[in-house]
């Protein structure tokens, strides 16, 4: 194995790189310091430091995952001694070969193990085999990149950026907010569409909006706790299949930008469905003004969590301490902490994500 020393260390700089100990190994962090739920300037400020104490001994419990985790930014083995830097660069190790060492590519050299997918064929179609091995393979996350079809048309489109979704959504809001508001301000309005009862006051638009976007937020719960993570059945390929696609794959690859936010394509099948069996109860003026609050909503959510992915929020802030709470939901206890955008569901359905705080000495 290739073997770095604390001189090698320090000629790499910290603007560039992110170099920690632990436990005699070498880890290259630079890819992790802006989503670390403690905050960049956490590990920015231990670069060149053996950081073993502090994960064992720090204010709160570092999950199991965190350290598998650590594990892939595995670069080298850590040399305390003072022979010659010679020595190291007859090894192929020297400065000359730092830059190497800490290569992309070479990063995942010491975690090639047994898989039991092949990483380099596309993913979606490998998955469902696993069978009874799926659940504990799931929420055993990784870094690295993700493939989930071969074709490169659909491959395309189940990779998006942050920004599309704004750029979508937005103009599509705006339409039935206009398209409501042109029918409340000329005719009578009732709620429902078989019979003309409960007729609705101007007024109503703004209750029916905010009620969209609270609404949202159950949906939000619902959906992520009783849908995202229903274990499907070990003995069905398909099932598991369907649920590496909605939702486990970002518990795979949870810092993949491109699988944070959900693609508009998809979305809008179901906004299509759930549009048309609302009509089939109420008046278009209320849909439309209710679906504009729902996918407003929606759109908080989705930017929200990218933000808590990859975002920088302010330390010890709403978001920072939001963040923290959905970092643990994948690292720790991915069977809490369904809120993303909010804990608001959390509470009364008891399901809240507590802190791990060391347990002290007597």
């Amino acid at each position: 194995m290739p073997s770095l020393r604390d001189q090698d260390i320090a000629k790499v700089s910290p603007d560039e790189r992110t170099l920690v100990i632990h436990k005699k190994k070498v880890y290259d962090v630079s890819k992790f310091v802006n989503v670390h739920p403690g905050g960049q300037k956490i590990l920015k400020l231990r670069h060149g430091k053996d950081i073993t104490n502090i994960m064992q001994n720090g204010p709160h419990e570092h999950s199991r995952n965190a350290y598998r985790w650590l594990e892939q930014y595995y670069v080298a083995d850590y040399q305390n001694n003072t022979h010659d830097i010679s020595t190291n660069i007859s090894d192929g190790v020297g400065v000359t070969r730092i830059g190497h060492i800490l290569h992309e590519e070479e990063k995942y050299t010491a975690n090639k193990k047994a898989d039991l997918i092949n990483w380099d064929e596309p993913v979606l179609w490998q998955v469902g085999h696993m069978g009874a091995k799926y659940h504990d393979w799931v929420d055993d996350p990784v870094d690295r990149p993700l493939r989930l079809f071969k074709n490169n048309f659909v491959e395309f489109f189940s990779n998006t950026p942050w920004y599309v979704i704004p750029m979508f959504w937005l103009p599509i809001i705006v339409m039935f907010v206009l398209k409501s508001y042109s029918s409340f301000s000329s005719s009578e309005i009732f709620l429902f569409s078989m019979f003309r009862a409960f007729q609705l006051p101007f007024l109503a638009m703004p209750v029916l909006f905010l009620f969209g976007m609270l609404s949202w937020t159950f949906v939000e719960y619902a959906l992520h706790r009783w849908l995202f993570h229903r274990d499907p059945p070990t003995t069905s390929y398909f099932l598991i299949t369907l649920h590496f696609l909605l939702h486990g794959q970002h518990h795979k690859v949870p810092f993949d930008s491109g699988r944070l936010v959900f693609p508009p394509a998809a979305a809008s099948v179901l906004l299509v469905i759930f549009y048309s069996l609302f009509r089939l109860v109420f008046v278009s003026a209320v849909v439309d003004i209710f679906v504009a609050g729902l996918v407003l909503g929606y759109v908080c959510y989705d930017l929200t969590h990218y933000y808590l992915h990859y975002g920088s929020p302010k330390k010890g802030g709403y978001f920072d301490r939001l963040r923290a709470y959905h970092v643990r939901h994948h690292f720790e206890s991915p069977n809490l902490g369904f809120g993303i955008s909010s804990k608001l569901w959390d509470y009364p359905f008891n399901t809240c994500i507590q802190m791990r705080k060391r347990k002290k000495d007597n």
